[in-house]
């Protein structure tokens, strides 16, 4: 059995807990408006006819897009995830397949989004490339929310906060269920990728790099993001949690 199929059959296991452990959560809520907010930003007056999510889930991010997209589709390798999304918002165009091997043609999209999963994928440069791939000219990319490998170190200051912050959430999650994807499910280097080495993927991808930085959200308040976002793009570059990238394509 693959790896990307030992994967959707975890998803297709838990589904029933797909929204609960990755959607619902107070934390998830906050970082998603303030993440979309930043999304339609970047994307301004462009117009966008259609747009992909990779990695869509439940369809809660997919859903958000048409707001700013004419129609919108989502792919997914879990069948039974899928279901979930489509009973939800049957408005959207959701198919199963691997993000490496994409059922639409060439020069098709205006928009495509990845939102906190490349790190998941077994083919991150296969996947950059199929994202190009069915990128119109022009087209725009967009990486939310990727785990940064510098978050986790000595001499990042923000590493003794997450620190003291996995202690409590310790502590919490002993009166509670929760389960995350398996190690053995994830990609070699799942939640392990610095900034440089990533923008690095990205510009070999043949994307034209506009906007690239780390943020974190130890506050988890929704008006705290901008502040700290604003600080530690000043003071402290690729040492936050998780990585921003806007990108278009050449």
């Amino acid at each position: 059995m693959s790896k990307s199929q030992e994967q959707a059959d975890y998803y297709n296991k838990t589904a029933k807990n797909y929204d609960k452990w990755h959607i619902e959560t107070d934390s998830a809520k906050i970082i998603d408006a303030w993440n979309f907010s930043n999304l339609k930003n970047f994307i301004g007056n462009k117009k966008i006819n259609k747009a992909l999510d990779l990695a869509c889930g439940t369809g809660r991010l997919s859903n958000n897009l048409l707001n700013i997209a004419d129609q919108v589709y989502g792919v997914d390798i879990s069948e039974e995830v899928l279901k979930i999304a489509k009973a939800k918002y049957p408005q959207l165009k959701l198919t199963q397949a691997e993000v490496t091997n994409l059922p639409y043609q060439d020069n098709y999209f205006d928009l495509v989004i990845i939102n906190g999963s490349l790190h998941h994928f077994f083919a991150v440069e296969d996947t950059l490339k199929e994202a190009h791939r069915v990128l119109k000219p022009g087209g725009l990319f967009i990486l939310l929310g990727e785990p940064n490998k510098n978050y986790l170190k000595f001499y990042n200051p923000f590493f003794y906060i997450w620190a003291l912050s996995r202690i409590f959430i310790k502590i919490t999650d002993l009166f509670k269920t929760k389960q995350n994807i398996p190690d053995e499910l994830m990609e070699p280097e799942a939640e392990n990728y610095s900034p440089t080495k990533l923008k690095k993927q990205i510009i070999q991808a043949k994307f034209d790099v506009k906007e690239f930085y780390t943020y974190d959200y130890f506050h988890r308040f929704a008006n705290c993001l901008e502040f700290e976002h604003k600080i530690i793009a000043k003071l402290f570059k690729n040492l936050g949690a998780a990585i921003q990238c806007f990108v278009i394509k050449k």
